[in-house]
């Protein structure tokens, strides 16, 4: 039987996993703080943080992730099918594959959150893609919700096994009085 080495890994505070620079993604300052090599394919986890009334992404499922939510300061609204739940400071969320969800920061303070995918996916990578989509669309000056580029968000989010329900959005925004 051969046995593999494996290292520990350590992400100091402060810092990004990798020494990466942290991510823009949907207007979300994000943070790799473990990525799924380092994890040998088993685990990946990033730090978010949100604005006062700022949206997440639009509604969304996965169909091969779990995703297990720690928030740090603040609070997180989040929607899970047909129903909102309120996540405070130290609380944790857990959402299985196959629920359509989304979240936001529905109140005047920032909030900030630790997302952990216990998953052979590498989601991590699905934002860092997702991250230089978005700015590739800003520095061509297009529009992200054009029909020529939610083609390219929806041909991303088919790569990692999801689906995005970008028509949603303008009706997320209004009905919790948050910004994208």
């Amino acid at each position: 039987m051969e046995t593999l080495t494996r290292k520990a890994v350590h992400t100091p505070a402060n810092q990004n996993a990798n020494n990466a620079p942290t991510l823009n993604v949907l207007g979300m300052p994000t943070a790799v703080k473990l990525t799924h090599a380092q994890t040998y394919g088993q685990f990946s986890c990033i730090e978010t943080s949100l604005a006062p009334r700022q949206m997440g992404p639009p509604p969304h499922v996965h169909y091969a992730l779990d995703e297990i939510m720690y928030v740090l300061e603040g609070t997180v609204s989040l929607l899970e099918g047909d129903k909102v739940v309120e996540v405070t400071k130290g609380g944790y969320h857990f959402r299985p594959r196959g629920v359509v969800h989304t979240f936001w920061n529905g109140h005047d303070a920032p909030a900030k959150f630790i997302d952990m995918y216990p998953s052979t996916q590498d989601f991590a990578h699905y934002l860092e893609e997702l991250s230089d989509l978005g700015a590739a669309i800003h520095n061509e000056g297009g529009n992200p919700f054009a029909p020529e580029n939610i083609t390219r968000f929806k041909d991303l989010d088919a790569r990692y096994d999801h689906e995005v329900f970008y028509e949603q959005m303008p009706e997320h925004l209004a009905k919790y009085a948050v910004n994208n």
